[in-house]
């Protein structure tokens, strides 16, 4: 069995790895596409906004997909649909048809995020999910990673188009993972909740029982708050150094490179906490407090940078944790093994909705304050996911005891 498993699981974080370099493009390539387009400072906004409302539709309704069609073809679908809207995207030279077009890449990064944990899930009972899941939760950052890593070398040889040439190769790549190495488990030999039998829903339910997991609501109310509050640090990190502190721009972009990389080594930790500590409501905790901390502290710190670098990688383990977990507690909520991709669709839906409406509100707060007033609403905000963290680990370790959940 586990010599099969990471056939399908390693080939879905790496396809997750490659449609995430659609969403990191566009931020190195704007100055280009200012300078071609004459795009404004609106437009710029409204690509990534596009981008993440598309993704944000597509994961609510690909956890129904995936649970009733399969990973692998609903997957392999819709990222081809994003290969429609990069090649789309290479020829539009005006603002309804960049939007369209992210729109259609935003398919593709919604519905394969969706399918991850559910894959993993199927393959690998929860004390063997620790490293897989730690760098599932890594798939964005690292695929910033490579976008900005790339964007040097391209963007000095081409316009903003080399970039989108980048993540259409990027894209194929992971549709071609997809199709080949993809596959879900016979349902005997699936991992994932066995003790929760498939007649408990299906002809007893509605198409929406699975979304409406009481615990797995929970989850995806905590990601809005504490992920969106993590996109917040992540899109004024460089602007605060750089502009509010004074510090050079090389200097602050390798601070956000340093807190890059230290989310990815938070969730790789994480990861294995999580598959082998039962009271896993308590690491959700002490995750989100540490986040808080983090979230009042980053915005008030005035220091050298060899001192912000070594904060920055801190605070970087300590928010790139709250994805994995995040991702991590869908197949111990769902109301049954076949409903997990529903569960694992809500908490990505909480993670969209907190990308779309934290940044813009605490950036919405920098228009008319300072940054320690900004501090106060991403901390503020983490604080209402710690009160449901509480609430969460009472739920939860009330199915333990009543027998519902699995080690």
């Amino acid at each position: 069995m586990r010599r099969k498993a990471w056939i399908p699981v390693w080939a879905i974080i790496i396809a997750s790895i490659l449609i995430a370099t659609q969403y990191g493009k566009v931020p190195p390539s704007q100055p280009s596409m200012i300078e071609s387009l004459g795009l404004s400072y609106t437009m710029q906004g409204l690509l990534m906004t596009a981008f993440s409302a598309s993704a944000l539709v597509m994961a609510l309704f690909g956890g129904v997909l995936i649970d009733r069609f399969g990973a692998r073809r609903v997957v392999s679908v819709a990222l081809t649909v994003s290969v429609v809207g990069t090649v789309i995207g290479m020829f539009m030279t005006n603002d309804a048809g960049l939007l369209a077009s992210r729109v259609l890449e935003g398919a593709g990064y919604g519905v394969t995020m969706t399918a991850g944990p559910v894959i993993i899930a199927a393959w690998y009972e929860p004390a063997k999910r620790g490293i897989v899941s730690g760098v599932w939760g890594a798939n964005v950052g690292i695929g910033m990673l490579i976008s900005l890593g790339v964007a040097n070398p391209i963007l000095s040889s081409a316009d903003w188009t080399g970039m989108w040439v980048f993540s259409l190769v990027s894209t194929v790549l992971a549709a071609l993972l997809v199709v080949i190495c993809v596959r879900m488990p016979d349902l005997a030999d699936r991992r994932d909740l066995d003790e929760i039998e498939a007649e408990r829903e299906g002809k007893k339910h509605g198409l929406l029982w699975g979304y409406m997991a009481p615990l797995a609501m929970i989850t995806a109310f905590m990601f809005f708050l504490v992920g969106g509050a993590t996109d917040a640090f992540n899109s004024f990190t460089i602007t605060y150094l750089n502009i509010d502190l004074g510090h050079a721009y090389e200097d602050a972009n390798m601070a956000s490179m340093v807190a890059s990389f230290g989310m990815l080594v938070g969730s790789l930790i994480v990861g294995v906490i999580f598959a082998r500590v039962r009271d896993k409501g308590m690491v959700l905790i002490v995750n989100i407090v540490l986040c808080i901390i983090v979230q009042f502290a980053w915005f008030n710190l005035d220091a050298s940078m060899p001192v912000m670098f070594i904060v920055a990688f801190f605070a970087g383990c300590v928010l790139g944790a709250a994805p994995t977990i995040f991702f991590a507690i869908p197949p111990f909520v769902a109301r049954s093994s076949t409903t997990v991709g529903a569960a694992v669709a809500l908490v990505v839906l909480g993670q969209n909705l907190g990308t779309l409406a934290i940044p813009t509100l605490v950036g919405s707060v920098l228009d008319h304050a300072s940054y320690s007033a900004a501090a106060w609403v991403m901390g503020g905000l983490s604080c209402v996911a710690l009160v449901a963290a509480f609430v969460f680990r009472s739920q939860f370790r009330k199915r333990e005891q009543a027998g519902e959940l699995s080690d």
